[in-house]
């Protein structure tokens, strides 16, 4: 188990990367077959302790991205910018030791030079179990993430999240898992409350650049098409 608290994006991330991880960000324009390149580079111990990471992605760029972190083993700090045409410039640190933490980020728009995003959380990691809660969106969105390992060596674990947003009192849970099949193949599987289903199958064609074939569909809305999606994830 890491000693080190991390940074604020690394709260629930078991969890999330399960669930949400890899799987086809939906384009503004939707498609019975939606599309992505994803690129992330991270380097590493600058000076000891300090990393800068840039990731960017097409046709969806809404995660692109520079950013700066420092670490060390009582606290963690994080300060980028979004490649968009009105970037936000966000702020974020977590403190703790051991199996907890806490943290806080913070957001501005600097077209309009407002804040626009606030939010906490803490997270409690072991070997066998890791669980978050976090409140996200200027105190609408309150998230837990539970995330258990079952088999290590084959990635197998299964993870849940529990969404409640105050502004329309609705709550939504997600339930995932995800075993590798072979040293290079992953497959996931997510399903949700509200009838969302979705399932993946990410294989490995070097080490540093991997190929993902995913499928959703709502199936509580007979108008909604199940979409399929193709990723092409570069991480060298």
């Amino acid at each position: 188990m890491n000693k080190q608290p991390g940074i604020y994006s690394d709260i629930g991330k078991n969890a999330t990367d399960l669930l949400y991880g890899d799987y086809i960000r939906k384009s503004p324009i939707h498609n019975l077959l939606d599309w992505g390149l994803y690129f992330k580079c991270q380097v590493n111990d600058i000076v000891p302790g300090l990393s800068s990471l840039v990731k960017l992605s097409v046709p969806d760029q809404r995660s692109n991205k520079v950013e700066v972190q420092y670490m060390n083993n009582y606290f963690g700090v994080a300060t980028g910018i979004s490649l968009e045409k009105t970037p936000l410039l966000s702020l974020s640190g977590v403190t703790g030791i051991g199996f907890f933490s806490i943290g806080a980020e913070i957001a501005f728009d600097t077209a309009t030079k407002t804040l626009a995003e606030c939010g906490g959380g803490l997270s409690f990691d072991t070997d066998i179990l890791s669980a978050s809660l976090t409140l996200s969106n200027n105190a609408d969105t309150l998230r837990a993430h539970c995330y258990r390992p079952i088999l290590p060596l084959t990635s197998t674990g299964v993870a849940a999240e529990l969404t409640h947003r105050f502004i329309n009192n609705q709550t939504t849970l997600a339930l995932g898992a995800q075993h590798c099949l072979f040293p290079c193949m992953l497959i996931k599987a997510r399903v949700t409350s509200d009838g969302s289903l979705g399932a993946l199958v990410q294989n490995n064609i070097f080490s540093a650049l991997s190929l993902s074939i995913g499928a959703e569909m709502n199936a509580m809305d007979a108008a909604n098409t199940a979409k399929l999606g193709l990723a092409l994830i570069f991480n060298p």
